[in-house]
């Protein structure tokens, strides 16, 4: 059972894309409408809030013209065409909106600032962030330490846990990580 109106299954996304006749790039007039959910480029828990605001201009007389819809500093950005100037408070609301929702699930959330990029996240997904599993193992991420000689480190570039053979170590992509032990783990080590 769906706790909110906010997330949308892919399928359900493209079923109301279909319902109102796709959204047209405002870029390229020539091509069909589009009913892909591919041409939304957020996570799924923003995805009812589109869908409100679509139905609410569509009322209202909207073309359906899209320039681009996207994630930015952890909140969603509408940019469409043809929308009379006094229903842009329409526009503003949803990306209010989506500020205090969760963009994967679409649960009450908030911004977190996670090694230097901004998601609107609950506190199940902004944790999940937060870590790294490989090969079975959880790892914690280290947000703000460096990476140094010896250190276990999550290489951005091969997708592996890997220890630091460097000296002055610098990746802008990978982070420093340490081993998450369960309880289990710490029974067999004693």
């Amino acid at each position: 059972m769906r706790k909110n109106n906010n997330y949308l299954s892919d399928q359900e996304f493209e079923d109301f894309l279909k319902h109102i006749g796709g959204i047209k790039s405002a870029y390229r007039l020539d091509l069909e409408p589009s009913t892909e959910r591919y041409s939304v480029g957020v996570g799924n828990g923003w995805l009812g809030i589109i869908q409100r605001l679509f139905e609410t201009l569509i009322k209202l007389g909207w073309n359906r013209e899209v320039l681009q819809i996207k994630e930015k500093f952890g909140g969603l950005r509408l940019y469409l065409n043809n929308v009379p100037e006094n229903y842009y408070h329409f526009i503003e609301q949803a990306e209010k909106d989506s500020y205090e929702i969760c963009e994967v699930c679409g649960e009450p959330g908030e911004q977190s600032k996670i090694n230097g990029w901004i998601f609107a996240l609950c506190e199940e997904h902004r944790d999940e962030k937060l870590y790294v599993d490989y090969e079975g193992k959880k790892y914690l991420k280290k947000l703000k330490e460096p990476v140094l000689k010896g250190d276990i480190y999550f290489n951005a570039l091969t997708n592996k846990i890997e220890i630091c053979d460097k000296d002055k170590f610098f990746d802008p992509w990978s982070l420093k990580v340490v081993e998450v032990l369960t309880i289990k783990d710490n029974d067999d080590v004693n």
